[in-house]
């Protein structure tokens, strides 16, 4: 399993990177499927400012998971649990609202800049009612470890490599760690692909991408992490090297490109790949036309502008939605984000 995750605010800037990845033909004249025949899906942690909602929700009508990743993109390590709440809690409302997407299918966070909040944030999480969260970076990869629960009195099996982590049980949420991978050569670790060393050439991308998928894939198989923003998508060779990745993982037969959830739902439920092909969670219903669609694509949002009041400035800002246009450009203290 491969989980292609990326963070920060969808726009008209990177948008059409995640439909040269996901829409396009590739190098083989094919869009990129699994081997099951379903399009290969990520996930995207959305934060707030400058994201367009129109396209959030094209994505998730599209079958990729759309989680949280905070309204503001602030440090969190001093955080209280309500801040985190309004952090979290209120971006799933956002989305809910105004990417059309249930709120039971928002189900993970990731924090700012993966400074994750020890007690505080987890207990949000909790009380929250989210199923995981993937801000954890983890040092030890050989083997690479897999997805864990919270479930017992909490006893990391790995360092805590940014402070402060979780001391208490937090039973039914999973910690979706990102395994950190070996950079290129004295560049030491990396947890995000575009936070290594940058490779000066298409060649180098794609070996320093593979070197780290094999030391996952010819060992225990935990799934693989690649996280990204999407601005270091705009070197040529750095994109070039990605897609010819994938591109050739995905003949090997045995690599799927799944979301969080989906990995979580094989985690509950191990099925052999001889019968994958039936595992339902990892089929592709919104390909079939028959099939009831909960949300559309949105292909003529509404442009609002509205007023955006932050601490004692009022301006206005651009907001982008396919839903009813908001009177005030949502933030964290907007009044009503909590009482869902």
């Amino acid at each position: 399993m491969i989980l292609l995750t990326f963070d920060d605010a969808v726009n008209d800037v990177n948008f059409p990177l995640y439909e040269e990845i996901f829409e396009e033909m590739s190098a083989s004249g094919r869009r990129r499927t699994n081997p099951n025949g379903c399009p290969i899906r990520a996930v995207f942690f959305v934060s707030h400012e400058w994201t367009d909602y129109g396209k959030v929700q094209t994505l998730y009508a599209r079958g990729h998971e759309v989680a949280s990743h905070s309204i503001t993109h602030r440090f969190g390590e001093k955080f209280s649990t309500e801040d985190w709440r309004r952090e979290h809690v209120g971006q799933r409302e956002i989305l809910h609202r105004y990417a059309n997407i249930p709120r039971e299918d928002i189900r993970g966070t990731r924090a700012a800049f993966l400074q994750i909040g020890g007690d505080k944030q987890f207990q949000m999480l909790m009380d929250g009612n989210f199923s995981y969260d993937s801000s954890v970076s983890i040092f030890d990869n050989s083997p690479p470890f897999w997805p864990y629960t919270l479930d017992f009195a909490f006893d990391m099996q790995h360092d805590c490599m940014i402070s402060p982590c979780p001391t208490r049980s937090y039973p039914g949420l999973w910690e979706i760690g990102l395994v950190m991978w070996q950079n290129l050569p004295g560049g030491g670790r990396c947890t995000m692909g575009n936070s290594c060393n940058s490779p000066p050439d298409e060649q180098a991308v794609y070996e320093l991408i593979m070197s780290n998928f094999k030391r996952h894939y010819e060992s225990n198989r935990a799934p693989f992490p690649m996280a990204y923003h999407s601005a270091w998508f705009t070197t040529p060779h750095h994109k070039a090297g990605f897609l010819r990745f994938i591109d050739e993982v995905l003949q090997l037969g045995d690599v799927y490109f799944v979301t969080n959830q989906q990995a979580l739902q094989w985690m509950r439920q191990p099925t052999k790949l001889a019968h994958i092909d039936r595992f339902e969670p990892w089929q592709c219903p919104q390909l079939v036309s028959s099939a009831p669609k909960k949300v559309l694509e949105c292909l003529r949002p509404n442009i609002c502008l509205v007023k955006f009041r932050k601490k004692n400035n009022v301006g206005s800002r651009y907001f982008k939605t396919c839903q009813v246009c908001p009177t005030d450009y949502p933030w964290i203290d907007t009044p009503d984000l909590l009482e869902n």
